[in-house]
């Protein structure tokens, strides 16, 4: 029996990873104590850092936007909505663009979710 172990090169977390989520079956998003937000592609190995957050960011939770309702092929989510330990939310392109944040609560925003329509958070 051989073990087989290797390392990445890419870019990966150096902290605790707080939230991971899937836009489809080979592609993977994670948020992280360090402040990135890195997509990890299951097919092909690779790894790309989309976005590094502000140092007062700390990523708790994320839900992706609705994908489109009755459509037969699997299509992608574009947006996210990433909770914080600031009290804030904020919504962030699959770019890594952050569109706009929002100050939610006085303490910690633990888990954000879209209704099903995607109409509401």
């Amino acid at each position: 029996m051989r073990l087989k172990i290797s390392l990445l090169k890419e870019p990966k977390h150096q902290e605790l990873v707080s939230c991971v989520g899937w836009t489809t079956a080979e592609e993977l998003y994670s948020c992280s104590d360090d402040h990135q937000i890195v997509k990890w592609n299951l097919l092909t190995s690779e790894t790309t850092q989309i976005v590094k957050l502000p140092d007062d960011i700390y990523p708790i939770d994320f839900h992706w936007f609705p994908k489109s309702l009755g459509v037969k092929k699997q299509t992608q989510a574009e947006s996210f909505v990433l909770t914080s330990s600031d009290g804030k939310f904020h919504l962030i392109s699959k770019l890594g663009r952050v569109e706009k944040s929002v100050e939610a609560h006085c303490g910690a925003v633990l888990a954000g979710r879209w209704n099903y329509e995607g109409t509401a958070l």
